[in-house]
C-alpha cells in the first residue's frame, strides 16, 4: 500500500513507505523505481529462484512489462516507484533488458527527492507533477541508451561497495550524535576527496546530503507513529534544535514538521 498515489496523464506514481512487506506480481506496464533508503531482503526477478538482495540508496531501476517480481523485505524503505501506462512514452528506448539498475545517478535522485515532496503535499500540483515525472522519465531513457552506462555491473566504484556498506551502517548507529567526514574517510581507508567521489558515485549524493536524509526520515516515522514533541524528534535525530529540523523539512520536503504530522493524521 503506497502513502501517495497519483495517476498523470501517462504514468501512476506511488510513494511506498518504509514498511515491511512481500509481494509478488507481474506488471502490465515498464515501471522505474528509485529508493530512497537502503533495504535487504529476498527476491526473485524474472524466476523462481530466491536471492537475497541489498537495495542501496540511490538505485535506479527499470524494469520492463511483463516480469514477474517477488520481493520481500522485513522493513523495507522508502521507494519512488512509477509505471508507465502510456507505451507512447518509450518511443525511442532501446531494447531493454528486463531489469536494469543504475546505480548513484544524481540527476535521478534529484528529481525523485523532487517528486516525493509533490506528492507529499495536499493539494498536489499535477501539472508540476506531469513534468518532473517527464524529467524523470527522460533520465532513464538517456541511462538506458547511454553506451558507457551507470549499470551496476560496469560501475568503476562498484569495488567500494563493500567498503561504503560499512560506512552506511556506521552512518545509521551515528544518527543522533555529530558524523565527522574525516572519521568516514578513515573507515573506508581512503583519503578524503577520493572518499567524497566515491561515496557520491555509490548513492548520488554527498554524505552530509544523504545523512540528513537519513535523519529526516527517522523524523518522519518517530512524527508518525509518537506522541514526541517536535523539539525532541529533532534531538533524537541528530538535529541541532527544533529549527534545525523544521528548515530541513521545508528544504527537502516542501513541509513543516507540523503541517507532516497534521497531513498524516
Amino acid at each position: 500500500m503506497s502513502m501517495d498515489t497519483i495517476d498523470i496523464k501517462w504514468a501512476r506514481l506511488e510513494l511506498l513507505p518504509a514498511l515491511p512487506y512481500s509481494i509478488s506480481s507481474t506488471s502490465s506496464h515498464t515501471s522505474l523505481g528509485l529508493a530512497f533508503a537502503r533495504q535487504t531482503g529476498v527476491h526473485a526477478i524474472g524466476s523462481d529462484i530466491r536471492h537475497d538482495f541489498d537495495a542501496w540508496p540511490g538505485d535506479f531501476a527499470i524494469s520492463t512489462a511483463g516480469l514477474p517480481m517477488f520481493s520481500e523485505s522485513a522493513h523495507g524503505g522508502e521507494y519512488l516507484l512509477m509505471h508507465i501506462t502510456s507505451p507512447d512514452m518509450l518511443a525511442g528506448m532501446r531494447a531493454l533488458s528486463p531489469r536494469q539498475i543504475f546505480q548513484g545517478d544524481k540527476q535521478a535522485v534529484m528529481l525523485a527527492w523532487q517528486l516525493r515532496s509533490l506528492l507529499l503535499q495536499k493539494d498536489k500540483d499535477a501539472l508540476l507533477l506531469q513534468e518532473k515525472a517527464g524529467l524523470f522519465l527522460k533520465r532513464g531513457l538517456i541511462l538506458t541508451n547511454e553506451k558507457s552506462s551507470k549499470a551496476k555491473t560496469c560501475s568503476p566504484y562498484a569495488q567500494d561497495k563493500v567498503l561504503h556498506s560499512r560506512i552506511l551502517d556506521y552512518i545509521e548507529d551515528q544518527l543522533d550524535t555529530t558524523v565527522n567526514l574525516e572519521e568516514l574517510a578513515t573507515i573506508a581507508n581512503m583519503p578524503l576527496l577520493r572518499f567524497l567521489r566515491s561515496f557520491a558515485h555509490a548513492t548520488g549524493t554527498t554524505p552530509h546530503t544523504y545523512i540528513t536524509e537519513r535523519r529526516l526520515q527517522r523524523a518522519r516515522l518517530l512524527i508518525l507513529d509518537s506522541n514526541l514533541s517536535i523539539a525532541d524528534i529533532a534531538a533524537d535525530c541528530g538535529f541541532a534544535h527544533q529549527s534545525h529540523l523544521g528548515s530541513a523539512f521545508k528544504s527537502r520536503l516542501g513541509l513543516s514538521p507540523q503541517q507532516y504530522r497534521k497531513l498524516a493524521g
